[in-house]
């Protein structure tokens, strides 16, 4: 064969490839301009499923992670405004919000009864025995609140034997106190608003808390007579990225949406603007102490 010859059959092969990869871009991506070539189909079906049939999100009535406003009646929070830019960004359109206690997120999407469970959750390794995590979103620890002025001069871990501590039932904190024997009482609410409102009419001694709720709370009700417990020094497992829990068998979902998680972290405009509109700031996205 001539040179010319043996050139153009190279050039034809080299169009040839590039028209296959073009024709493929469209089917490869299958989603809302993530990453450009993604499918997130790894064969158990679940991010298909969300996308032709729309997805359920369980979150708890948790300010300011996940709530439902009281006069608007619209979805609201932290993580809620996180997974509407989640969803926007894979392209669901069809998107269901269902408010559950706290303690029955995990049941609940086990069960099926929801597709994620959207109130950030710490993962350990009870929750890992049943069901998996996406990427981390941003990260927070525990605090200790106490009764303004700290009458029970409770400053330590050491300082709650003897003492009525408050805790969401189900928390990460419920779990880490729960074996306490020298507690006087763990009382377990529902939600962090009823257990400050016990701590503020001193029904309570203290509570061990998200310092990003307690924080957010002192803040938004100034006067309020809280405060965090000084010198209080958590347990390096108190301290913990926010991530949100799916089912085991779901992994194209998991896929797709840590991959959306990830993508927005990057994002000016994404998780960090989100989580300065939420009174938090840029050292929330990675892991160091919070600074008081």
């Amino acid at each position: 064969m001539s040179m010319q010859g043996r050139t153009r059959g190279w050039l034809c092969a080299l169009l040839a490839g590039f028209f296959l990869v073009a024709t493929s871009l469209p089917v490869l991506a299958g989603v809302g301009g993530i990453g450009g070539i993604s499918s997130f189909t790894g064969g158990d079906g679940s991010f298909k499923r969300v996308l032709r049939e729309g997805i359920v999100i369980g979150i708890a009535d948790d300010y300011p992670f996940t709530y439902q406003d009281s006069k608007t009646k619209e979805f609201d929070g932290l993580d809620v405004r996180i997974f509407r830019a989640i969803t926007k960004l894979l392209g669901i359109e069809k998107v269901s919000w269902q408010i559950v206690q706290f303690d029955a997120m995990i049941p609940g999407l086990v069960a099926k009864r929801w597709d994620v469970a959207a109130d950030n959750i710490h993962e350990n390794p009870k929750r890992l025995a049943v069901i998996d995590f996406t990427s981390p979103a941003y990260w927070y620890g525990s605090a200790l609140a106490v009764y303004k002025g700290n009458p029970k001069n409770i400053h330590t871990a050491g300082d709650l034997a003897g003492k009525v501590v408050g805790v969401v039932r189900g928390s990460f904190n419920h779990t880490f106190l729960e074996n306490r024997k020298d507690i006087k009482e763990l009382k377990l609410y529902t939600t962090n608003e009823s257990e400050f409102a016990d701590l503020i009419a001193r029904r309570i001694d203290v509570t061990m808390e998200d310092d990003i709720k307690v924080g957010l709370f002192i803040k938004n009700h100034p006067g309020v007579p809280m405060e965090f417990a000084t010198g209080y020094a958590p347990a390096l497992e108190e301290y913990g990225y926010a991530r949100y829990g799916i089912r085991k068998a779901d992994i194209d979902l998991n896929h797709a949406i840590s991959r959306a998680i990830d993508e927005l972290r990057g994002k000016r405009d994404g998780i960090p603007k989100i989580l300065e509109e939420g009174g938090l700031g840029l050292r929330n996205m990675w892991y160091w102490p919070v600074t008081k």
